[in-house]
């Protein structure tokens, strides 16, 4: 019969997790470098430095990553580093090897370039010749040797005095500092509307440009209209007095001709009422005659006689209808 857990050693028990616990521990961390070892193959190159390469960098082919460094070494004058790559990565026998530099933090990593036929056996290294490095020391020292043998130093130590002697204040010096810096901040902050605003420069320049030959036509254009007005200036201006003496001539004859001008618009007004008058009737009158004229043109368009047919004899339809003599009329 299994005991209840409240009854079992609490000292048995405690072991008992700390073995679990490092079991799991040591699991965690032995079987990813187990499946690591199991899937790669073992290579080494040599390298004129280390150049700050270090043990658990990557290792690219064509810029993938495939593996990564598992030892670092001298071997005499130049340093053996070790790595492992998948195993279906093949490499040649003329397989090159250079340390690169893989972020601007200074981070390395060692790139593999597969190269030439056959297999590159993994117990022979891939030698100084076909390796690279970033830099050397020895090409520092060179190259620092001749910088300074081409140095004019008399030149370079007046350079310095003068440069002590007409120094601003550091203090003001350093308030423009920041001054560039708090514009350089401005800058990038609003970067993308300068960028659009460069943009729609870009764009007014480049339509400009475009319309070259319609601005030098129409500025032309504009030259020879002025070149016209200044030419009829005197006309123009002569026209405007005239209009202006013209004007005041007969404001002056209104006012002075006031007193029989009104009279003549009143009698305008009162003709103007008869003729209406006399047009209303008119039309009257040619409303009363059109029957008439119309029966007139029946009764004597059949020959040269006269023929009259109504129910009352000569006597119109439309008297008999205005005496309600006969019914039925529209």
């Amino acid at each position: 019969m299994t005991r209840p857990f409240r009854e079992r050693d609490p000292l048995k028990l405690t072991i008992a997790g700390l073995l679990v616990g490092t079991l799991l521990v040591a699991g965690s961390l032995v079987v990813p470098q187990a499946f690591f070892y199991a899937r790669t193959t073992d290579y080494a190159a040599e390298l004129a430095n280390a150049a700050g390469l270090q043990v658990d960098d990557q290792v690219h082919i064509a810029g993938v990553p495939a593996g990564r460094v598992t030892e670092l070494g001298l071997a005499g004058d130049r340093v053996l580093v070790r790595f492992r790559l998948n195993r279906d990565q093949p490499l040649g026998e003329a397989t090159r090897a250079a340390v690169k530099i893989q972020t601007i933090l200074g981070k390395r990593y060692l790139s593999v370039e597969p190269a030439g036929g056959g297999r590159l056996d993994g117990d022979r290294p891939i030698p100084l010749a076909r390796t690279s490095v970033p830099y050397s020391l020895q090409d520092l020292a060179g190259s620092a040797e001749k910088t300074t043998a081409e140095l004019d130093l008399e030149r370079l130590r007046t350079l310095v005095r003068t440069l002590r002697a007409e120094a601003p204040d550091p203090r003001l010096t350093g308030e423009a500092l920041r001054g560039v810096t708090a514009v350089s901040e401005v800058f990038t902050k609003h970067s993308k509307q300068f960028g659009e605003v460069l943009a729609g420069a870009q764009k007014v320049t480049d339509t400009l440009l475009s319309q070259q030959g319609t601005l030098v036509t129409l500025l032309g254009d504009a030259n020879i209209v002025a070149s016209t007005l200044a030419e009829h200036r005197g006309v123009i201006r002569a026209l405007i007095n005239d209009v202006n003496a013209m004007s005041r001539q007969l404001i002056d004859f209104l006012r002075v001709n006031k007193p029989v001008i009104d009279p003549l618009v009143r009698r305008f007004d009162v003709i103007t009422a008869s003729l209406v008058a006399n047009e209303q009737a008119l039309s009257r009158t040619l409303n009363v005659l059109a029957p008439g004229a119309r029966y007139l043109a029946n009764a004597t368009g059949n020959g040269p006689w006269l023929d009259v047919t109504a129910p009352a004899g000569p006597i119109p339809d439309n008297a008999l209808c205005a005496v309600g003599l006969v019914k039925g009329c529209r």
